[in-house]
C-alpha cells in the first residue's frame, strides 16, 4: 500500500513538473510573440512618422519651388538688388528694400544695413534718410502701430512696434541680434540735422 502511494505521489509530481514546464514554454512563447508584435508596431509607427516628415519636407520644397519670385516686385533699382518691401499703412509708406547700404543706395530708397535674411529669426535692420519720400514720416509712428515686410516670393510677416527711442549716432545697440528666437525689425533714420538717430523696433505679430 505504501509503495503504491509513493508511486502515485511520484507520478503526480512528475505530471506537475511537466505541466510547469509546459506552462513556462507557453508563457515564454506568448511573451516572445507580444514582444515581436510591439516591436513590429513600433517599427510601423517609426516608418509612418518618417514618411510623414518626408512628405512635409517635400511639400515645403514644392511650395518654395512653385512660388514665383519677383512676380509683383521689382528685381533691382539703380543696379541694387531688391530683397523685399516695407509697408507702413499709418504713414502710407510702401518702399522696396535694397540689399546693400551705401551712399548711392540710400539716395534711391531704404536699405538693409544689418541682420538675417528678410523675415527670418533675428533682428532685420533697415536704414533710410529722413526724406519725406523715405523715412521722413517715421516720427509720426507710435508704440502699437503695425507694419509689414514682404519677401520676393510675396510672403508677408506683420510686425507691431514695441519701442521707439532716440540715440546718439555712435550708439549701435539697436543692431543687437539677441531676439530670443523671435523675428524682429529695426527701422533707423536721422533726426533733423542728424544730431540723433530715431530707432523704431517691431516684433512679429502672431495670428
Amino acid at each position: 500500500m505504501k509503495k503504491k502511494k509513493k508511486i502515485l505521489i511520484g507520478t503526480m509530481m512528475f505530471v506537475l513538473i511537466l505541466l510547469a514546464i509546459l506552462l513556462w514554454i507557453i508563457l515564454g512563447n506568448r511573451a516572445e510573440n507580444q514582444t515581436k508584435v510591439i516591436t513590429k508596431n513600433l517599427k510601423i509607427e517609426e516608418m509612418e512618422q518618417t514618411e510623414k516628415e518626408e512628405k512635409e519636407i517635400q511639400n515645403k520644397e514644392e511650395i518654395k519651388v512653385n512660388l514665383p519670385e519677383y512676380q509683383n516686385m521689382k528685381q533691382e533699382i539703380g543696379g541694387y538688388k531688391v530683397i523685399g518691401k516695407l509697408t507702413i499703412p499709418k504713414i502710407q509708406l510702401e518702399k522696396y528694400i535694397l540689399e546693400k547700404t551705401d551712399e548711392k543706395s540710400l539716395k534711391l530708397g531704404i536699405t538693409k544695413i544689418y541682420g538675417p535674411a528678410i523675415n527670418q529669426e533675428g533682428n532685420f535692420c533697415i536704414v533710410g534718410h529722413n526724406y519725406q519720400s523715405s523715412f521722413g514720416k517715421l516720427k509720426k509712428l507710435e508704440v502699437g502701430d503695425s507694419f509689414t515686410l514682404t519677401d520676393t516670393y510675396q510672403r508677408s510677416v506683420n510686425y507691431i512696434i514695441y519701442e521707439i527711442q532716440k540715440v546718439s549716432p555712435d550708439n549701435t545697440a539697436c543692431l543687437n541680434q539677441d531676439t530670443r528666437g523671435e523675428r524682429e525689425v529695426t527701422l533707423i533714420t536721422c533726426t533733423l540735422g542728424a544730431i540723433q538717430r530715431l530707432i523704431i523696433k517691431g516684433i512679429e505679430v502672431y495670428d
